[in-house]
């Protein structure tokens, strides 16, 4: 059932190839986070989103210093060793300071061209809206120069229709997810989410459709084990979840930047493209990337923990992410203080063994089966 995912996730280079020559469209690499694929999709472009790999590094550390994030290491590694070779031009958004320093860089050390959408940090949705009326316009007219098609007004309208059908969809599966806890293994589940990085929309949709259908008709199982919930930015290395199914433990929704935050935005407003922009950043999932004092990630986050009936929350922590490091400890703070269990795991996108990481996991659903 979810081999056809599996085989994407395995073979990125060679999915991405085959539909490059199947749509004759340019390939933009979308780097993280919160990027409107529907720009892109408008501007007949092809969509790929780049959230790290577990390439070795080995030429990176020439331009980015050790302690910059495992995510923007690994993804320069594939330019630097032509991995990447396909991607035709890179989209970026201002999430963190090293997105926006690695931006720069890109633009000095290649010659593929860039765009950034800059994301507001701003208190009013007036300022926001001013902010963002010259970024959308930079940024739609760089994607008309690169793909050589105009954004028009049906354009807009059937990419946000096509994404807004990814994201519903997606959003079905964590629910079959939250409702059946032992229906949909982890490993199974982000394969399936993260197969979407790669292929094209309509195709990915025809996948999730098939999908859906057979884990809708089976039955619900009664699955014993400590349930979770999973917070971080990025749900890679998809080993570890390999391993949160082998302890019998079922991860029953989650808070990954790349995972609901992104999964949980509604259609794209098209309309009044700005606004729509402004709407799909900062709503409905607060982020620690982002500055929102009217969505506070705190409350929003012991919310899901009670809609999900997590036993616990794991914090997936990427070493080096400065914004999920400096909220994490009022973060536990508060979980601890409503009685809800929480640990967390340190972990790179390129480590290779992860007995540590085991220990730890095995560790915590232990203290979990305990209470």
């Amino acid at each position: 059932m979810f081999e056809p995912f599996h085989e994407v996730v395995s073979n990125v280079s060679q999915t991405i190839l085959k539909y490059e020559k199947e749509l004759d469209r340019p390939i933009i690499g979308v780097m993280p986070a919160y990027f409107p694929l529907e720009l892109i999709e408008a501007a007949g472009g092809y969509p790929v989103q780049l959230w790290g790999n577990n390439l070795p590094i080995e030429k990176a550390d020439a331009y980015l210093q050790s302690y910059c994030c495992s995510v923007a290491r690994s993804v320069m590694e594939l330019e630097l060793r032509e991995i990447s070779h396909m991607v035709k031009a890179y989209a970026f958004t201002s999430l963190c300071d090293t997105l926006i320093n690695l931006r720069e860089i890109y633009r000095q050390a290649f010659s593929k061209p860039t765009l950034e959408l800059s994301i507001p940090i701003t208190r009013t949705e007036v300022a926001r809206h001013n902010y963002l009326e010259s970024i959308v316009k930079s940024v739609t007219g760089g994607l008309e120069k690169i793909t050589g098609n105009k954004i028009t007004p049906d354009s807009l309208r059937n990419a946000a229709k096509l994404y807004g059908c990814t994201r519903a969809l997606q959003r079905r599966l964590y629910r079959i997810r939250t409702k059946n806890p032992g229906l949909v293994k982890s490993f199974d589940f982000y394969s399936a989410i993260k197969s979407g990085f790669f292929l094209p929309g309509e195709v990915y949709n025809r996948k999730l459709e098939g999908l859906l259908a057979e884990l809708e008709s089976m039955e619900a199982l009664n699955a014993s084990g400590p349930k979770l919930l999973i917070s971080g930015m990025v749900f890679d290395p998809l080993e570890i979840h390999k391993i949160i199914d082998e302890m019998g433990a079922w991860v029953v929704d989650d808070d990954f930047a790349n995972g609901w935050r992104t999964v949980s935005k509604g259609d794209l407003n098209t309309e009044n493209l700005v606004e729509g922009i402004a709407d799909y950043l900062f709503n409905p999932a607060p982020c620690c990337c982002i500055y929102n004092p009217d969505n506070d990630r705190h409350p929003f986050l012991l919310e899901r923990v009670k809609q999900s009936g997590a036993d616990g929350v794991l914090l997936w922590y990427i070493k080096f992410c400065e914004p999920d490091a400096f909220d994490r400890p009022q973060l536990m703070k508060h979980l601890k203080e409503m009685n809800i269990p929480v640990s967390f795991i340190d972990l790179e996108l390129t480590m290779t063994n992860f007995d540590a990481i085991r220990t730890r996991i095995s560790a915590f659903c232990e203290m979990l089966e305990k209470t």
